[in-house]
């Protein structure tokens, strides 16, 4: 189908004017392309034809002009057809200087094809195109017209302006030359500004504002327009012509018929006029000032929706530039109220184009004109319906207009509808909203308690999009008011705090800044003595992420500075906190201890007194918002090509001082080094884009994204290797603004029992997590370090871990495999108290075919049994919200081989009798090989399988040693001892393990069973459970299990897995 689409198109080209009907030649050229069935033999009657046409070039020195034309052609089709052409450049270059129309064409359109600006053979051709210019053939001189134009570039700019101005201006050129002679000037004007200083040919140009003809008019009103837009000096003129034309258009219906479009005479050069006006002050003469009060008049009051869309368009485009015209003459325009009412009708009715316009120019009207406020405001139910719209660029529009409507008066009304429209709007306004919101209640505010409220009531409801200069700003603003003010937020957010039980970690920096300087207001009552802030803060501790962490220390040691009571608890805290892993907290916690010694008393009562009030600067808020908008307000206000100062001035609102953010932690040193695939330098990841490999291959090979991901960098040293794990790399990337939050307490499936503030999405069933500790996913990663623990048809979870005695590292690998991307990715994991836990931040937007990672420092405590869980909600796609699996972070993977002989062993066994669990079952494979107990108890349990303990050759005895922090190494009671008798005759086996703790023994236990003994018919079912749906899926998945089966097992599985496929259509 593409090549006969592409035959039409060739045969269409050849039979043109440009093709040349009467080359035979170029005709069965493209005709033999046309009949070729595939690719290959294209390509191979291509390189056929450009080996004769070199050919010809090289032999051939007087080649007559036919045949030159003939190969250039052929040469030009070859190239739109998307083959490399690397000759045939002179002979193009000397068709431009023939004087046959016919020649000189092909090498026009050769050159406007084949040339870019700064290529070095336009110094070749132009000369050639200054000949054409100057010369008195009329379609010569609109080739070359049309080569500049097409190519551009600062040397036409350079050495032909002079020729095209002259052009442009003689009065002898002909209407279509000057047309395309005033398009060329602002061609070249766009490139080269000061090659072309419009102050000189200003006069004659204007002259041209007075022509006639219609279309010349439109051409010059062009250009015009794209010098007015840089500089309006020495134009002047201008305003009065435009308004003269507009008379002779509007009013006195001087035109043809020719130009009419729809009944409406020339809306083109209508804008162009009208626009044209609005780049100098209100007309002062009164005979101009009413002459564009007569056309604006006719313009506003004869327009009117119809059921044609082209004439709606049309006349509307117009109207609102007419109106655009009317907002910037202000008090002296007649027709202000006039536009009020129109536009007010206009953002009523159904067509969203004109909704739209309505809007946005409703909210130009309320900057550069407040004092139309008042009228404004009687349409604003209509502006408030508008924020439910379903078209999101009208709901931008309608919250541009209401947050240019607010004043004093009306601030907390319209900050409440806001509120409420915040709490159902989608993640594409939600930041722009949030933003807006705390400037108006900053800006307006006449009650600092109730900035205080919103502020606080944003953090609930849309926590992740309240950005840190938000939350800066207000604590800003609590510590330089008085006492009434800081009591009352220390009170509000204490109670706050209390009531959340899973709070935003934005909330929890709020509460721990006013607590530590604050808290003691509020230290008298008993709900909220110094030991209840403590503890309610601690809670927020464990989970917390690094940043977070920084400031509750520094709020912990605030509190036990102004308290004594909880002086002890909060040493105990800093001592723990002393060697912690990540560098930032142990460095404060060291910095901290250092700084309580006797000596330094003077220097701690120095450092830790309340903060001074900060100075008054401008709004960091503001100017995140301008910053947000400034992409899309500075494209509009291109495109309206309007930099009035009264527009500049309009959107300069003086604002609340700022001061500087209060200091945040500095990203801690990865030290644990976990090789070259997880990212550490911090120039190479400067953003949190950095972190999604858009277009790489999946880590485990199970998710093909698209090209292959770029080759890992070498450890810097020995000490990024697992052996190494102390070795100090550069710092992971910083934070980026949507990122993890930690549940406090309970289960993790306990703690999802509410939607997120920021995701209104049902709570998974606690009895169905996604990935359990009964898939075969998870258990095969709990034994070996890399996998896939989940997937679907939208999301990937791929795992790699590396552990070393009581530490270890993931990296959960995020793919999307749907094409669209997923917004608003967080995750969530539940608290394990054995285990101290720290995840790096996410990305937000996960792009389709993308991959972003996610890295979790893990430190063993205590012996635990199951790891914790991990709730992943995301907008988009068809997976189930939220999304829970539990990670594979067993005990085993903190245990280390313990190499004994067998007197030692049977001594550590007598110690540990009564913490012993057995379990007999049947083997899958008989005998049991050593190679699979090996794999099992060596590979995936980490234990040192030990020979000749036992007497009976066939049994099998492992030693292991469970490491957490701060316990002895290969002491007694870490060990984790295993026997393992077969009775290969009855194909059974009995598990004997003992360790210290029960879960630990209970885990051990349930990983042996499902390597080595035999399949339930039951475990099959759930295995073929996960094998049922399309033909590959169920392929893959089938395969994938199989991988962590024994023989035996695989064979069984192939059988009942094979009967079903039958019976589903097949695999």
């Amino acid at each position: 189908r593409r090549y006969q689409n592409r035959a039409r198109s060739s045969a269409a080209w050849s039979s043109s004017p440009a093709g040349g009907m009467a080359m035979r030649g170029l005709t069965v050229f493209i005709s033999d392309l046309r009949n070729c069935s595939n690719k290959e033999a294209e390509s191979k009657r291509v390189e056929k034809e450009m080996a004769h046409i070199r050919s010809k070039f090289t032999s051939e020195s007087n080649m007559n002009g036919y045949n030159r034309k003939k190969y250039v052609w052929k040469i030009l089709y070859m190239y739109m057809l998307g083959y490399e052409v690397d000759f045939g450049h002179m002979e193009a270059v000397n068709l431009i200087s023939s004087n046959k129309y016919s020649e000189k064409s092909v090498g026009y359109a050769w050159c406007a094809l084949m040339l870019k600006e700064g290529d070095d053979l336009l110094r070749l051709i132009i000369n050639s195109i200054r000949v054409d210019l100057i010369s008195k053939n009329d379609n010569h001189i609109c080739l070359a017209l049309n080569s500049i134009c097409n190519v551009g570039g600062k040397e036409f700019a350079e050495a032909l302006s002079s020729d095209v101005v002259k052009l442009l201006v003689s009065n002898v050129t002909k209407t279509y030359v000057r047309k395309k002679a005033a398009l060329t000037t602002l061609r070249m004007y766009r490139k080269s500004p000061d090659t072309l200083p419009p102050i000189e040919w200003a006069d004659k140009v204007l002259m041209l504002l007075d022509e006639k003809n219609i279309g010349v008019l439109t051409s010059v009103s062009s250009l015009v327009l794209g010098v007015l837009a840089v500089d309006s000096t020495g134009w002047d003129g201008a305003a009065p012509k435009a308004a003269r034309t507009l008379t002779r258009l509007v009013l006195n219906k001087d035109y043809s018929n020719d130009y009419l479009y729809y009944g409406i005479p020339t809306p083109w050069l209508q804008i162009k006029l009208l626009r044209m006006l609005q780049f100098f002050p209100p007309p002062e003469e009164h005979a101009l000032k009413l002459r564009v009060s007569e056309v604006l008049q006719r313009i506003i009051s004869g327009t009117d929706v119809t059921k044609n869309v082209n004439k709606n368009n049309a006349t509307h485009a117009v109207l609102f530039e007419a109106i655009n015209l009317t907002i910037h003459l202000g008090s002296q325009a007649e027709t202000l109220q006039q536009s009020i009412n129109l536009l007010g009708r206009f953002i009523s009715i159904r067509e969203a184009n004109i909704r739209y316009l309505g809007l946005e120019t409703m909210a130009r009207l309320s900057q550069q004109q407040p004092e139309t406020l008042e009228g404004l405001k009687k349409h604003q139910s209509t502006i408030l319906f508008s924020l439910k719209d379903p078209d999101i660029s009208i709901r931008r529009r309608a919250l541009d207009l209401v947050y240019a409507m607010c004043d004093s008066t009306t601030v907390k009304e319209t900050v409440a509808e806001l509120l409420t429209f915040l709490s159902s709007s989608d993640l594409g306004i939600r930041e722009e909203l949030v933003l807006k919101i705390a400037i108006l209640a900053e800006r307006f505010a006449t009650d600092n308690q109730w900035y205080v409220d919103v502020v606080l009531r944003l953090i609930k409801e849309a926590g992740d999009q309240v950005s840190p200069e938000i939350w800066y700003r207000v604590v800003q603003i609590i510590t330089n008011q008085g006492d009434d003010l800081q009591k009352y937020a220390t009170e509000t957010v204490w109670k706050a705090l209390s009531e959340e039980l899973m709070p935003h970690p934005t909330l929890v920096k709020v509460a721990a800044y006013v607590l530590g300087e604050f808290g003691h207001m509020i230290a008298e009552s008993p709900e909220s003595g110094p030991t209840a802030q403590y503890q309610l803060l601690l809670k927020r501790f464990a989970q917390a992420e690094q940043d977070l962490r920084a400031i509750l220390l520094n709020t912990f040691v605030k509190l036990a500075h102004s308290f004594a009571e909880i002086a002890p608890q909060v040493a105990e805290l800093m001592a723990t906190h002393s060697t912690a892993l990540d560098q930032e907290v142990q460095q404060r916690a060291n910095e901290y201890i250092s700084l309580s010694a006797p000596p330094l008393a003077g220097i701690k009562n120095t450092v830790l007194e309340m903060m001074p009030h900060f100075t008054e600067r401008e709004s960091v808020v503001q100017k995140q918002l301008d910053k947000a908008q400034g992409n899309d307000s500075s494209s509009r206000k291109e495109a309206m090509a309007k930099p009035t100062a009264a527009v500049a001035a309009a959107d300069q609102v003086p604002l609340p001082a700022q001061t500087p953010p209060p200091p945040s932690a500095q990203p801690s040193a990865d030290l644990l080094g976990m090789g070259e695939e997880l990212p550490h330098s911090a120039d190479k990841v400067a953003t949190p884009a950095a972190a999604s490999v858009a277009g790489a291959s999946d880590l485990l090979g199970a998710l093909d994204l698209g090209a292959a991901p770029p080759p890992p960098a070498p450890p810097s040293s020995a000490a990024d290797d697992l052996l190494g794990l102390m070795g100090v790399a550069a710092p992971p990337p910083s934070a980026p603004p949507l990122g993890v939050a930690a549940v406090a307490g309970g289960s993790l499936l306990d703690g999802l029992a509410g939607p997120s503030p920021s995701l209104a999405v049902p709570s998974p069933s606690p009895s169905a997590p996604a990935v359990g500790p009964a898939s075969a996913a998870w258990l095969a990663l709990c034994l070996r370090n890399d996998g896939v623990l989940f997937e679907d048809a939208t999301l990937q979870i791929g795992v790699k871990m590396e552990f070393n005695g009581h530490q270890g590292r993931m990296a959960l690998y995020f793919g999307n495999k749907s094409p669209t991307p997923l917004m608003s990715v967080t995750t969530q994991l539940s608290q394990c108290p054995p285990l101290n836990i720290q995840l790096s931040a996410l990305a937000g937007t996960l792009n389709p075919r993308a991959q972003q990672q996610q890295l979790v420092n893990i430190e063993c405590l205590d012996a635990f049994g199951e790891g914790p869980q991990l709730a992943v909600r995301f907008m988009g796609g068809a997976t189930p919200q939220p999304l829970v699996v539990t990670l594979p972070i067993v005990p085993t993977k903190f245990v280390v081989p313990l190499r004994v002989d067998g007197a030692d062993f049977f001594r550590r066994w007598k110690l540990l009798d009564g913490h012993e669990k057995q379990q007999i079952f049947k083997l899958q494979a008989v005998p049991l090989s050593e190679q699979l107990v090996e794999r099992t108890v060596g590979s995936g349990l980490h234990m040192s399988l030990l020979k000749g303990v036992d007497p009976n050759a066939a049994n099998f005895v492992a030693a292991g040693c469970f490491t957490a922090k701060g316990s002895a190494p290969q002491a007694d009671d870490t060990s984790v001892l295993m026997r393992l008798e077969v009775n290969p005759g009855a194909g059974m086996c009995r598990a004997s393990v003992r360790a210290s703790n029960t879960a630990l023994v209970d885990m051990v236990v349930k990983l042996v069973l499902s390597q080595l003994s035999a399949p339930s018919p039951s475990a099959l079912i759930g295995v073929l459970g996960e094998v049922r749906g399309s033909a590959s899926e169920r392929a893959r998945l089938r395969e994938r299990h199989l991988r962590v089966c024994s023989v035996a097992s695989r064979r069984q599985l192939l059988r009942v897995a094979d009967g079903v496929a039958a019976n589903e259509g097949g695999i």
